[in-house]
């Protein structure tokens, strides 16, 4: 009787210890077929940049690979790593996909706008100087119409003048006689003005 008992403990004991381990596959399994929520980690489905801009975009699909595309690389091109460059106005979709799931993907709506920028100079009209004077020219840099610290760039032509630039200022040293443009210059736009440098003046 004893051993009776015995034995029926011990199938007792080795069934639960198989259904245990059942039990653990079963789950080990599910984990495995499990899908991690899929998202765009940048908490929007659209961004806007300025023509020159970039910004990249972070998605997960749990191991998977994500493959980036852009629905007009002549608006917005992507790379593999889901950083946007805004290459001309307009508007393009990037789209990520999860490489082998069907059906895991997200969009991204990418709007690229161009911002006009003007320049202006404190010096206009004609500019007369002597050999050997150093003249400063300020410039100041539009944006949308609306005033900016950004910073022009100055330049002379001909060749010839030493140029000291400090921020959107420029002192310039006119070393021979001749007619000069003083040039600031930012985003495209540009601001100029004569000036003549004699010998003598008048």
């Amino acid at each position: 009787m004893a051993k009776t008992k015995r034995i029926i403990g011990f199938i007792v004991a080795v069934i639960a210890l198989a259904s245990a381990c059942l039990l653990s596959a079963c789950s080990k399994k599910e984990d495995k077929n499990k899908t991690t929520e899929y998202s765009f980690n940048i908490g929007k489905s659209s961004v806007s940049l300025e023509v020159g801009d970039s910004e990249k975009l972070e998605c997960r699909y749990g191991d998977s690979k994500i493959i980036f595309t852009s629905s007009d690389a002549s608006v917005a091109t992507v790379t593999e790593d889901g950083t946007v460059t805004a290459v001309s106005e307009g508007t393009a979709y990037v789209t990520a996909s999860a490489e082998g799931v069907e059906g895991a993907s997200k969009i991204c709506k990418v709007t690229v706008t161009k911002s006009v920028y003007a320049v202006s100079l404190d010096r206009s009209g004609a500019i007369e100087a002597l050999r050997g004077a150093a003249l400063e020219f300020n410039a100041t840099v539009y944006k949308n119409g609306e005033t900016t610290a950004l910073v022009a760039n100055f330049s002379v032509s001909p060749d010839g003048c030493t140029v000291n630039e400090s921020g959107n200022a420029a002192r310039i040293t006119f070393a021979a006689a001749g007619t000069y443009t003083v040039t600031a210059a930012y985003g495209g736009a540009t601001a100029s003005v004569t000036v003549t440098v004699v010998d003598s003046l008048t």
